[in-house]
């Protein structure tokens, strides 16, 4: 242990999210009860439940199925993407994505009732997203259209993405000089139209709709795109509303081809395409935290469309979704709130109205098989030291995830002391109550949280977390933390039995957005990160004692029970890529834990080790451009599933066990590799993806 002054403690620790509660506190400086956020909160009971509770103690909504309550009366909505139907469906647990103002925040994140596991509002857990323009939303939203579309051809597939930057005019999506393949596109960061709006943010376009802006955008058998994504109010520079489809490369145009992309002479089988476009803003943050309100409105808009589509038999057509993000938090042990909501959508349990749905999700192993962002405490090891380095000029905050073993009904026993760059520190105790200590600045704001959480809901597991203010602002007034090291050591009893693990959260600013997040990541002195000839270790040295570990980066999303989770390999060597991300996973702590190993196979992510990337579409028609990653291999294995999901009976995760017998035209490579199931599941396949878009051949 180091000596060093002891920081301002302010315990506090009687809250859901002591996330959510340090975000806000970022804010303290300024006055803002009036602003609206983003919200994900997992209820007990009904929507319509929770949204009486409220109004009964005297917090205002308002919905198409209400009386509308004046707008400065309002203090949240639900979106009207849940409709009636959805509202008066009483679950046990349900995620919902609102729209709240900050002054109802605090309301919400109390901690559960004593002997209860919600708190009065009946949330039991709450992620708060992004900060939200009041122009975007629209209170006054109708219920979307759930008029069914036209029988679709044999073999057809509904292909549904949920990205950002998404350039629904490019030429691989129409079928057509002005007729689209986009049955259905929100966009969540958008200037809603006022009239006739059937989405509660942003704004929605019906394939007609698209087609009539191609018309009138199209000159001369050309289309003028910035006009196009400047009318379907993606990009207004003046209400500064950003989409990355104003640059070259943007990742969801790229992905989205990459899944269902197809010329328009092509005489593939039908792909109708419906999607939901991110808000870039909240993008620039890739740690996915901010993003999950986002994420999961996305996931409920387009399960909702999904089930407009129908066979000729009558039976609803078969979607494949991908998402192609990734984070490193969560327990990764499929019990965490990003794997159990994925569940809600496409497990055992799945919500449908009425028939079910053969819905499959593909989803990215992740990139962060080096990246330095997961520690172990071994079994048997009483002690551990963790270097994190925080860097200089990051406008993003940085947390880290110490997660306790499961044991039962005896809490694991842990104690966890962090000094600052600056030498104060702070420790927690996991064998007593909640706990929550302030590291402060000259001026008394709160820079840095150290937090213990005993086991709440499914995971059952104690967390601590080291929560971190960003290093850098152009906000003269916002409160920032030292760079530097910040030192995590972790004790516990020798003879003590399973692992503690530790997860940095990612928060690396993706290429093409501009500067603001860097990673930060654990730099202990015994962490060898090459070989003898220079080359990146994919793998953890034999004997290695660092414990800083390469296995068990698997992106906390890719957790759980369901979801076809795709690892990358360079197609020249036929090998993993270095980046691509591996189990295990961690012990399941609950029945709705997970029985996954690692990813479940392998796609392309590169071409070889010098020519980086896939090829797929750029931002504007006719170009095509290269990205890297399991991001890309993901749907490459989507546009394969839509042929296999009519022919193979079982689950996406049985089919990518062995793919190759109900998908023609895709193969195994290398079957002899010595790699685990941990590293690529059933193996690395290939199927053909950029043939049917090399221009002019």
């Amino acid at each position: 242990m180091l000596d060093s002054d002891t920081a301002t403690s302010g315990n506090a620790p009687g809250v859901l999210s002591q996330v959510a509660d340090f975000r806000l506190t970022r804010f303290s400086h300024k006055n803002n009860a009036d602003q609206w956020w983003s919200v994900l909160v997992e209820i007990e009971g009904s929507i319509d439940a929770f949204i009486a509770n409220a109004i009964e103690q005297g917090q205002g909504t308002t919905a198409p199925n209400l009386k509308p309550i004046p707008v400065d009366q309002v203090t949240f909505v639900v979106p009207v993407a849940y409709d009636a139907a959805d509202r008066a469906v009483d679950h046990r647990l349900q995620p919902v994505s609102i729209f709240a103002r900050q002054s109802f925040l605090s309301l919400l994140n109390q901690q559960p009732l004593a002997g209860h596991s919600a708190n009065q509002w009946n949330v039991q857990s709450l992620v708060l997203g992004g900060l939200v323009d009041p122009v975007v939303l629209d209170l006054d939203a109708d219920w979307p259209d759930t008029t069914p579309h036209p029988p679709l051809s044999k073999g057809a597939t509904v292909m549904a993405v949920i990205d950002d930057g998404i350039a629904i005019g490019h030429d691989l999506f129409r079928d057509g000089e002005t007729s689209s393949r986009v049955r259905f596109a929100a966009f969540l960061e958008s200037v809603p139209f006022r009239k006739d709006s059937k989405t509660t943010v942003g704004r929605t376009l019906n394939k007609e709709a698209v087609d009539a802006l191609l018309e009138k955008c199209t000159r001369q058998g050309l289309l003028d795109e910035d006009t196009f994504y400047s009318r379907t109010g993606q990009i207004d520079f003046p209400k500064q509303i950003f989409s990355t489809v104003a640059l070259r490369s943007s990742h969801g145009s790229h992905v989205m081809a990459l899944a269902a992309g197809q010329m328009l002479d092509d005489a593939e089988d039908e792909r109708p395409i419906i999607c939901a476009a991110l808000p870039s803003r909240l993008v620039e943050d890739t740690s996915g935290v901010d993003l999950l309100p986002s994420f999961y409105l996305g996931f409920q808009m387009l399960t909702k469309e999904a089930r407009r589509f129908c066979e000729a038999s009558g039976a609803l057509a078969k979607v494949i979704f991908n998402l192609s993000y990734g984070n490193s938090g969560g327990p990764h042990d499929g019990t965490g709130l990003f794997a159990r909501l994925f569940e809600h959508y496409f497990g055992a349990e799945a919500v449908v109205n009425g028939d079910p749905q053969r819905a499959w999700l593909m989803l990215p192993g992740g990139n962060a098989n080096l990246a330095q962002l997961h520690g172990v405490l071994e079994p048997g090891v009483e002690l551990a030291q963790f270097d994190l380095s925080v860097l200089p000029d990051d406008r993003t905050g940085n947390a880290v995830q110490i997660w306790m073993p499961f044991e039962g009904a005896d809490p694991a026993k842990a104690t966890v002391v962090v000094w600052s760059p600056d030498g104060k520190s702070h420790q927690v105790t996991t064998s007593g109550p909640d706990q929550s200590h302030c590291f402060v600045n000259e001026q008394d704001f709160e820079i840095a949280r150290l937090s213990f959480s005993g086991p709440q809901g499914e995971t059952k597991r104690g967390l601590v977390q080291l929560l971190i203010n960003p290093t850098a602002s152009h906000d003269r007034k916002e409160p920032l933390a030292p760079s530097g090291i910040w030192q995590i050591e972790v004790t516990r009893e020798a003879d003590a039995p399973h692992a503690i693990e530790l997860w940095v959260r990612r928060d690396e600013t993706i290429p093409g957005l501009k500067p603001g997040g860097k990673q930060a990541y654990f730099d202990n002195p015994g962490y060898e990160r090459f070989g003898k000839y220079g080359e990146p270790l994919r793998v953890d040295p034999p004997g290695s004692d660092c414990p800083v570990k390469r296995a068990g980066t698997l992106s906390g999303f890719a957790c759980g029970q369901s979801p076809v989770v795709v690892a990358a390999y360079v197609a020249k060597t036929e090998d993993l890529a270095p980046y691509s991300a591996s189990g295990p996973c961690n012990q399941p702590s609950s029945p709705a834990g997970s029985d996954r190993e690692g990813p479940d196979l392998a796609a392309k992510g590169d071409e070889s080790d010098v020519v980086r990337g896939v090829l797929s579409a750029g931002s504007r028609s006719g170009t095509l451009v290269r990205r890297s990653g399991t991001s890309v291999a993901a749907p490459r294995m989507a546009r394969a599933a839509a042929v296999a999901i009519h022919d193979f009976d079982g689950s996406g995760r049985e089919w990518a066990q062995a793919p190759t017998a109900s998908t023609p035209g895709m193969e195994k490579l290398n079957p002899g590799a010595p790699k685990t199931p941990q590293q690529s599941g059933s193996g690395a396949y290939s199927y053909p993806v950029e043939a049917r878009w090399i221009y002019g051949k």
